[in-house]
């Protein structure tokens, strides 16, 4: 089986990180109709989220000569979907974290973090303007659900039609050698697929 190479620790703590603090808060926002006391923990994360979001952008621009190249074949359709499921991902990452902010503001409420710290207002408040807002805020977080299931889909594919373990590249764990060669060769670095 192939070997890939990895992407650096803190691209790999940043992915999972978000992967998490998504998945808790999509849950969350599923059950806001049933439970209004997690209102709050919903805002809270969704600010985390966007500040997340922002470190991890910034990251894979100060780290972009390390990042590993794609396993894709340019040109190739697996590859378009690729690049246009990555650039949907960011902009929904960041999309539904404002929409949230701007719906908060509308209402008439703050966007507070835990209560250590409120964002600025960004909108007027507007029962309308926050009902539209929610709307969107709902509509691209069902986006984000289907992106989620297309990259897990993508991942599966690698390995179940191309025998291609893709997903050690992005665990932050060390990396192991196989026993054969732990003791005979030096450590190779491990070359795009």
């Amino acid at each position: 089986m192939e070997k890939f190479s990895r992407y650096p620790l803190s691209v790999s703590l940043l992915h999972w990180l978000l992967a998490v603090a998504l998945i808790g808060n999509l849950v969350i926002g599923w059950l806001l109709d049933d439970q209004e006391d997690l209102v709050t923990l919903h805002k809270s994360i969704g600010i985390t989220i966007l500040g997340l979001v922002l470190m991890r952008l910034a990251n894979r621009v100060r780290l972009r000569g390390r990042l590993p190249k794609t396993v894709n074949r340019a040109g190739t359709p697996a590859y378009f979907v690729e690049i246009a499921v990555h650039r949907l991902f960011y902009t929904l990452m960041l999309a539904i974290p404002l929409l949230g902010w701007m719906k908060t503001n509308a209402a008439g409420h703050a966007a507070s973090c835990f209560g250590l710290f409120s964002l600025p207002a960004l909108m007027p408040r507007s029962r309308e303007l926050s009902h539209l807002l929610g709307q969107l805020h709902s509509l691209t977080a069902y986006g984000l659900v289907a992106l989620i299931g297309l990259h897990v889909a993508g991942v599966l594919a690698h390995r179940v039609f191309k025998a291609q373990n893709i997903l050690p590249r992005i665990l932050p764990l060390p990396q192991r050698r196989p026993d054969s060669q732990a003791h005979t060769a030096p450590e190779q670095s491990n070359a795009a697929g």
